[in-house]
């Protein structure tokens, strides 16, 4: 059995569903073949460019401006019809690839990734059968397209919302969001594990994951909750934020009896930064990481996450049963699915402001952090993975003998000017609603070096930060 598996880098969570799909389908499949290709980097460079940037950008910079863009694009809008549009414009550019991997399914964990393919069997290019994962506990509009075999989501009211937008609710299964199978497994020497790694096992531990949260509000969070008058422990791990591991390397420098471990440093930083704000006393033992592939043993270990509400990481901590203290989420589909997991008793949402206070009383009485494990236990989806390998496997074996595939040479030979026309339009329509328009993006292969494109990017970005403040008067 092929499969194709199509993502992108909008966040790491699309991406790690797909490589725990690709972990299980090689297990199980050891004579098949199963290949992740970014799709958006595939289509066209500059076009993944101006998405991926962007998205870091607004999501990050302006969330507020992020959040609009998501709710506008979740309904009829010329945003939605703008995002429509633009991955249909580039779908036929994915013929190539599935000719040449002649796939007997292909599984998608980016919404961009179903509009294309449903695309391309509206247009006769195929009729590959398609799985759309859903990598979040939201809906959004972006997931919903024709010809799409079977829809994966992570709860069973993401069935009722698909069925209330017309999709027949017997090809969406609430199997949950695919995670590595690592994340299931129980810890059962909890203890010797923390002795091991320099920790008292028989103290509460808090892990905080902050690699995608700013330097400043993350080191208030760690400041306000080393200010909390119970005894417990802290591990940090940073991700790839080479700042944020060098502030709180810093913090840990003027306080080198509270570090457990050595100074584990896997990247080249030539000096470490000193602020001021970070030299303040940490009260708490602390152990800091950088990257790890082990996440897993670190939740396992744990009795709380302070993380924000990305889809995978949140479906992970619910696989460790780990209780969570939801941070910042996005507006957008991190904001709802804060709102899903706090209505469901799995998470509970700090601010900077409250971090400190609910942290302890979450610590000083354990019988809610209890009643949270056991409520993730209980909505967890063991095996997710595997049903998803299933429903994988029984979709290829119904197409058996019906998949058609055009070649390269079949596909529209001349371009689909209508498309590209409308396309255009459409982009140019919504620039000049918010006053962006003549920003000059051009997402040919032909006309753009690297730099010229990165230079216009970023100009674009500017000019759509300068625009939206003045017009909604936001601060962000």
């Amino acid at each position: 059995m092929n499969v194709l598996i199509l993502s992108a880098k909008t966040g790491g969570g699309h991406l790690r569903c797909a490589q725990a799909l690709e972990k299980v389908i090689t297990d199980l499949d050891p004579f098949g073949s199963v290949r992740i290709v970014d799709g958006l980097e595939y289509v066209n460079r500059y076009f993944n460019k101006f998405v991926v940037n962007g998205y870091k950008f607004s999501a990050m910079k302006l969330s507020k401006v992020y959040g609009m863009f998501y709710r506008m694009s979740n309904k009829d809008s010329n945003t939605f019809k703008m995002v429509q549009k633009s991955n249909a414009f580039f779908a036929k550019k994915l013929i190539p690839l599935i000719a040449e991997f002649k796939p007997d399914v292909i599984v998608t964990t980016h919404p961009f990734m179903g509009i294309m393919c449903s695309r391309l069997i509206e247009k006769g290019f195929m009729n590959v059968p398609v799985i759309s994962i859903a990598t979040d506990f939201a809906l959004h509009a972006s997931y919903i397209n024709d010809n799409i075999a079977a829809y994966v989501v992570s709860s069973p009211q993401m069935v009722d919302s698909m069925e209330a937008l017309g999709i027949d609710r017997s090809i969406v299964y609430p199997l949950g969001i695919p995670i590595d199978p690592v994340f299931f497994e129980q810890d059962e020497h909890k203890q010797e594990h923390l002795a091991e790694l320099g920790f008292d096992p028989d103290k509460k531990t808090v892990l905080i994951m902050a690699g995608s949260f700013g330097v400043t509000d993350i080191l208030k969070i760690y400041e306000s909750i080393n200010e909390i008058e119970l005894d417990f422990q802290i591990i940090v791990i940073t991700g790839k934020n080479m700042k944020l591991f060098g502030a709180f390397n810093s913090i840990l420098s003027f306080n080198e009896n509270m570090r457990v471990g050595r100074k584990e440093i896997n990247f080249y930083m030539d000096k470490e930064p000193t602020r001021k704000e970070e030299k303040f006393n940490v009260t708490k033992k602390t152990k800091l990481i950088y990257f790890t592939d082990e996440v897993h043993k670190y939740m396992q270990i744990s009795d709380l996450i302070i993380t924000k509400p990305g889809g995978l990481t949140v479906t992970e901590s619910l696989a460790c049963c780990l209780p969570m203290a939801l941070f910042r989420g996005i507006p957008g589909q991190e904001t709802d699915n804060t709102e899903y997991l706090c209505d469901n008793n799995l998470a509970i949402s700090i601010k900077k402001a409250n971090a400190g206070e609910v942290v302890f009383r979450l610590l000083k009485y354990p019988e809610r952090l209890l009643s949270m494990r056991e409520s993730c236990n209980r909505l967890n989806n063991k095996d997710s993975a595997y049903n998803v390998y299933d429903l994988i496997k029984t979709t290829a074996e119904k197409a058996k003998g019906s998949v058609f595939i055009k070649s390269p040479e079949e596909y529209l030979p001349d371009p689909d000017t209508v498309d590209d026309e409308q396309f255009y339009t459409d982009l140019s329509d919504t620039l000049k609603k918010y006053e962006l328009e003549n920003v000059g993006i051009d997402f040919s292969d032909s006309n753009e070096n690297e730099y010229e494109f990165d230079v216009m990017l970023e100009e674009w970005i500017n000019k759509m930060k300068t625009n939206f403040k003045r017009i909604t008067g936001m601060k962000n």
